[in-house]
């Protein structure tokens, strides 16, 4: 059976080491008839030359150069320029694994929303929570759901999946957010497509995801990850209600996303040292207490917490309310335990 035209979407800025490595997995055993964008993001590095060279190496690849915008304005230029009925998002750093192309036929064939597959981590296993199968519409994927939005992550990375170009259909990235913007144009897309079945999960893993690069967004300290949550759970709970979830399981997502959204900024505020003034720390931190769901959760994990001693003024400031103390904490703690040697 012959794989219809797919769209592979990569974008490249300041990847020169891994771009090729990327380019070739995806190549590996792919047929004639793909579609290879490589969106260069006005990297100042070699990247803009490789992927000129990589263009120049198969007709199936085409390079493309735009201004600096970040990741979500080159994937929206791929968009733009997209022929295939499918389409595949890769990261720059990451890899397709063997046996995909030879894979996909059968699931394609049911005409489905998204074809979803197994993915590995550098990090880690990362398993699919979601049995093989083809599932009619987001709510028949049962106690999957929670993992498939949450600590997985396959329904919120753009890659492991392959998109219906047609189920796509205008929707993009939102260029204003500089986290979560893949989170939000899963939502959007499981939202607003109106194509059965929604999912064909294929069974075998496919894509691997080197999250231990340098550069990884996992390994930086931001403080933008609470506003991003509160841009994209209303569309979470609006995509949960068109799904037709009881109102208590609508409630029990959205607290879920806000809390590990709120634990999630407070472990890179604590973990992770950078330049972020003590106004701008104490501010988050007062976020994270006003929430009486992730205050608890978060006094509930600082008492399992295998460093006791470091997490004592932690336990203090949380159970007191204390955002000033956290926040004068952690410059110090952060700045003896990460500074450069």
């Amino acid at each position: 059976m012959s794989l219809p035209p797919i769209t592979v979407i990569i974008p490249c800025y300041r990847c020169a080491a891994t771009l090729r490595r990327a380019v070739d997995s995806v190549l590996d055993g792919a047929p004639q008839n793909l579609q290879l964008l490589l969106v260069d993001d006005g990297s100042p590095d070699a990247t803009p030359a490789l992927c000129d060279a990589l263009a120049g190496e198969d007709r199936r690849i085409t390079a493309l150069h735009r201004e600096n915008g970040g990741a979500s304005a080159a994937r929206n230029t791929g968009l733009e320029a997209a022929a295939g009925e499918w389409i595949l998002f890769v990261d720059a750093d990451d890899q397709l694994l063997p046996g995909l192309w030879q894979a996909l036929p059968p699931a394609l064939a049911a005409r489905p929303a998204l074809v979803l597959f197994g993915m590995e981590r550098a990090s880690g296993p990362a398993p699919c929570p979601l049995a093989p199968g083809v599932y009619e519409r987001l709510k028949d994927t049962g106690p999957a759901l929670d993992p498939l939005l949450f600590e997985s992550g396959y329904l919120a990375a753009p890659y492991s999946k392959v998109f219906s170009a047609a189920a796509l259909g205008p929707l993009r990235f939102d260029e204003t957010l500089a986290v979560n913007e893949d989170v939000l144009f899963n939502l959007e897309f499981s939202l607003f497509s109106q194509i059965r079945p929604a999912i064909y999960a294929l069974p075998g893993v496919y894509y691997r995801q080197n999250d231990l690069e340098e550069g990884s967004l996992s390994r930086r300290l931001r403080g933008d990850l609470l506003d991003t949550e509160a841009r994209t759970r209303p569309v979470l709970e609006r995509l949960l209600r068109a799904e037709g979830l009881p109102e208590k399981t609508v409630a029990d997502f959205c607290r879920k996303s806000r809390v590990r959204a709120a634990l999630n900024q407070y472990g890179l505020l604590t973990g992770r040292d950078g330049a972020l003034p003590y106004s701008r720390r104490r501010a988050l931190f007062a976020r994270i207490l006003s929430d009486t769901d992730a205050r608890a959760a978060l006094r509930q994990s600082l008492a399992a917490d295998d460093h006791p001693l470091l997490a004592l003024p932690y336990r203090v400031g949380t159970a007191l309310n204390l955002p000033g103390l956290l926040a004068g904490y952690t410059a110090v703690k952060n700045r003896i335990l990460y500074r450069a040697p």
